[in-house]
């Protein structure tokens, strides 16, 4: 069995832990509760087969004028950046946080996810992948369970690259 560390980063609110507890307990609260720093969780998951024991960072929210230790960032193998499709102030300056996430990390590719998709309309995420200015890989639902297992396969497979 092979560790990753993967990291999951994205502004306050955006659903990161939310997505990490209903990946790794399969639960869900409605309580808001602000990561402070960072947590680690961990998840074996069978990729082929590979066996990978998951070390998920669940790195604190930030907000444009708030920096993220480098430190955190160090060592990893694949990032996810989580935003909430219900607030654009999120995702409007979403190509340069990913691309700080980048430099940061020295990933080459950063997973992009936008979740709460129980907050909007099929056609309003429709309206968003037309506005906003990076690809999205994949829509997720913490509170409803949809698409979380698949975001963190997808973020196993890019720690094996």
């Amino acid at each position: 069995m092979i560790a990753k560390k993967v990291l999951l980063v994205g502004n306050f609110g955006v659903g990161k832990t939310s997505l990490i507890r209903r990946f790794v307990l399969n639960e869900f609260s409605e309580e808001y509760i602000s990561t402070i720093g960072v947590r680690v969780s961990s998840k074996i998951i069978k990729i082929d087969t590979e066996e990978i024991k998951l070390l998920i960072w669940d790195v604190a929210g930030t907000s444009a004028d708030e920096k993220v230790p480098k430190a955190y960032f160090l060592g990893s193998s694949a990032a996810m950046f989580v935003f909430d499709l219900s607030r654009e102030e999120t995702y409007n300056n979403i190509k340069n946080q990913v691309d700080i996430v980048k430099q940061l990390s020295g990933l080459g590719t950063i997973t992009v996810v936008g979740n709460k998709k129980d907050l909007v309309t099929f056609k309003e995420i429709e309206q968003l992948k037309k506005t906003i200015s990076i690809s999205i890989d994949l829509i997720t639902s913490a509170k409803d369970d949809e698409n979380v297992e698949d975001a963190f396969k997808e973020l196993a497979k890019q720690s094996l690259n």
